[in-house]
């Protein structure tokens, strides 16, 4: 199985080379496996064997019996060469974190798998190989969730985050939610790359994927997106540059290989002490309608009665560039 092209036919941008990386025999060595083994149970999340945190991040007395779960999918293309499993996330009224700092984030709703306490996975110049897809018990995306994303050491920060649904801030949005009149605007300035299946009707109902820069940017910097098409697998391969403040971004859905379809692009994803490290967050964290950057932890809309879910598959990471694994 080839993992990484560099031409992406019909895509915006494309690269002047051409990469093949066959994914069962990678050059580069792992610093992550987040892969899950087929013998694997529900109840295995909540022990030192999961190559995740086992306590967090949960609602408040929630384990990770109760949120786990095993789909009945096809495997992503990171699992099939592992002959690992793809697992779903799931949340619901009882997902709300309690946390050091802030106590109860009433407005939040929060699954997350947490690499923390590893910090070879944020420094130096590492890529992250994951995939996720739609479940049947679907997102509400009049919503901002939050699938994955690097959060600082002091929590007050996020390098990057890969997104799915409308985007939280009424300022960006405007009125009903339209972005002032241009829905492009509302997901932010300076995409790097939009799929061009990407419609005015997926913008304006949030069925979009896109992977946003550093939080506390001026303006807001979106680097990718694509349609969040469902029951296929979207598969990503993430390449971070600590060093450089630099990132680069491949995609592919169902079973074929990875392509490369923005340049190296510059981001804030070192900062500055203490916020420098942190740990990545995999799952679902679903914010809250009528809210912005600064109070969504306790302020806005959230419905009752939910159960949604969202499927991953693979979650590795490997030293060095995409590039360099060919």
């Amino acid at each position: 199985m080839k993992l990484i092209h560099s031409s992406f036919a019909g895509l915006l941008i494309g690269l002047p080379y051409a990469l093949s990386l066959p994914l069962d025999t990678l050059s580069c060595p792992l610093t992550f496996d987040g892969r899950i083994p087929q013998n694997f149970t529900r109840d295995t999340f909540e022990t030192v064997q999961s190559p995740f945190n086992p306590k967090h991040v949960l609602g408040q007395n929630q384990t990770w019996r109760e949120v786990i779960s095993f789909p009945d999918v096809e495997p992503s293309i990171f699992d099939q060469v592992a002959g690992t499993k793809p697992i779903e996330v799931e949340i619901t009224d009882r997902s709300v974190f309690a946390s050091s700092s802030e106590g109860r984030e009433t407005a939040l709703r929060r699954a997350e798998l947490l690499v923390n306490g590893k910090n070879q996975t944020v420094s130096g110049k590492v890529t992250w190989l994951f995939s996720m897809r739609t479940s049947p018990y679907a997102l509400n995306l009049s919503h901002e969730y939050l699938l994955a994303f690097h959060e600082a050491q002091d929590f007050q920060a996020d390098f990057w985050s890969l997104k799915v649904g409308l985007p939280m801030q009424e300022t960006l949005r405007g009125p009903n939610g339209t972005g002032g009149g241009d829905d492009l605007a509302a997901y932010g300035e300076n995409i790097g790359f939009i799929h061009p299946d990407v419609t005015e009707s997926m913008l304006k109902t949030g069925s979009v994927i896109y992977l946003q820069g550093w939080k506390w940017a001026k303006k807001v910097q979106t680097y990718f997106m694509a349609p969040f098409t469902p029951d296929i697998w979207h598969n990503f391969g993430l390449y971070l540059d600590f060093d450089d403040n630099q990132m680069q971004i491949a995609y592919s859905t169902g079973e074929d290989g990875l392509k490369i379809v923005t340049p190296l692009l510059a981001n804030n994803i070192s900062g500055k002490a203490p916020t420098t490290l942190g740990e990545t967050h995999w799952g679902l964290q679903k914010r809250p309608v009528g809210a912005n950057i600064n109070n969504f932890l306790f302020e806005g809309l959230q419905l009752h009665g939910i159960r949604e879910r969202l499927t991953i598959g693979g979650i590795l990471q490997v030293r060095g560039s995409l590039e360099d694994c060919s």
